[in-house]
């Protein structure tokens, strides 16, 4: 659904601009759907069916592991809403963070997940990690926690509790990403 929602958000976004007298410009969207026609029309001039099936099967492959990264990093963690139904700003303690220097390394600082949604523009190689009081720390490397993530009954049992400690205070209303089910029993 992701995909549906990313596209309904833009073009709520497009009516904005609209609305103010703004041109939009090119639809990302659109940009999008070309790169990957484009992509899939080379790989089947490259090596035909076959190609396009590799091209097809790398690229559920990527959107699998970047669903699953996404899964582990934000899992049980909502940000409080006020009265108005705004949401509170981005903290440190809104997504998890793996601490391993290795992990780090190899996944271009990725497992610093608080710091890349608090500064966006800064570039992965410079992001860095709050004290571990400040933000959640997973138990183990992302990928492990990827993995771990694929048996949801270990999943829940190791991480549950873990989440529960970040929940918003008590009488804070749960944001569009509530907490899994398994997190209130």
């Amino acid at each position: 659904g992701s995909f549906r929602a990313g596209l309904a958000a833009e073009n709520a976004r497009r009516d904005r601009l609209r609305a103010r007298g703004q041109r939009p410009g090119l639809h990302p969207y659109a940009g999008y759907l070309t790169g990957w026609l484009a992509w899939l029309a080379g790989a089947w001039a490259l090596a035909g069916p076959a190609g396009a099936a590799v091209a097809v099967a790398l690229g559920a492959y990527a959107s699998g592991q970047l669903l699953l990264s996404d899964y582990v990093q934000h899992y049980g963690l909502t940000r409080a809403v006020d009265a108005r139904g705004g949401a509170e700003p981005v903290a440190a303690r809104h997504s998890w963070n793996a601490a391993p220097r290795m992990s780090a390394a190899t996944m271009l600082n990725a497992p610093r997940h608080s710091d890349h949604h608090a500064h966006p523009s800064r570039p992965y190689p410079a992001l860095r990690l709050d004290p571990p009081d400040r933000m959640p720390t997973l138990p183990r490397s992302l990928p492990v926690m990827a993995a771990l993530a694929l048996v949801p009954p270990l999943w829940r049992r190791v991480m549950d509790r873990r989440a529960a400690r970040w929940a918003p205070g008590p009488g804070a209303a749960q944001g569009a990403f509530a907490a899994p089910q398994s997190l209130a029993e």
